[in-house]
Formats: C-alpha cells, sequence, structure tokens
C-alpha cells in the first residue's frame, strides 16, 4: 500500500475545538424540561463535550435542573466533560439551593 492509498486521517484545528455552547432560553420551568432534555441529549449524541450558556436564565425549575444534572453525568459517565458556562444569579442561586451545584460543577458560594 502506497501512502497515496492510505486514508486521509489529517485533523483539522475545527476537529480540536470544542462544541459552541447550547444557550438556555430565559425560562427553563417545568413545561420545558422535556425539550431541554431533547437538545441536552442531542448534543451528547453527538459529542462528548457538553457546553451549556446559563447566561440567559432567569427563571429555573428543579425539574430542568435534574435534567441537567443527568446530562453532566452521562457525559462525565462516558469520559466526556460537562461545563456551565456563565451560568446567572437565578440559575447558581436554584442550584445552590438544591445542593446541586457540586453535580453542574458550580462552587457552591
Amino acid at each position: 500500500m502506497q501512502a497515496s492509498d492510505s486514508p486521509d486521517v489529517r485533523l483539522t484545528a475545527e476537529a480540536d475545538q470544542p462544541p459552541p455552547p447550547l444557550p438556555l432560553p430565559q425560562a427553563l420551568d417545568l413545561t420545558g424540561a422535556d425539550a431541554l432534555h431533547g437538545s441536552l441529549q442531542s448534543c451528547l449524541e453527538r459529542d462528548v463535550v457538553l457546553r451549556i450558556d446559563g447566561s440567559a436564565v432567569e427563571l429555573v425549575s428543579t425539574a430542568c435542573l435534574q435534567v441537567m444534572v443527568a446530562a453532566a453525568m452521562t457525559a462525565r459517565g462516558r469520559g466526556g466533560e460537562f461545563e456551565l458556562m456563565a451560568p446567572s444569579r437565578p440559575l447558581r442561586d436554584a442550584a445552590r439551593d438544591l445542593g446541586l451545584s457540586p453535580a453542574l460543577g458550580l462552587e457552591d458560594s
């Protein structure tokens, strides 16, 4: 087999970049838990790194926090990463109040 016959396995800089963060909506209420689950599941099917942007969140339900914790556990269980980027104060407070900050990779302050 000649070198020209081998498959091209070069990595591009794009392949080394983490996926763009999934922006969370302003309201993560109970009715949005199923949609959030579907979005996070789709991301987990494509990537081992799950990055979500929580900066816009103003309202968060326990159910949505549970969905995020399950996604974090799934990503880490597969040897990947979970990153909650720029969590808003309401998101951070809700996670802290429910004792979920460590599971979401947030400091408990």
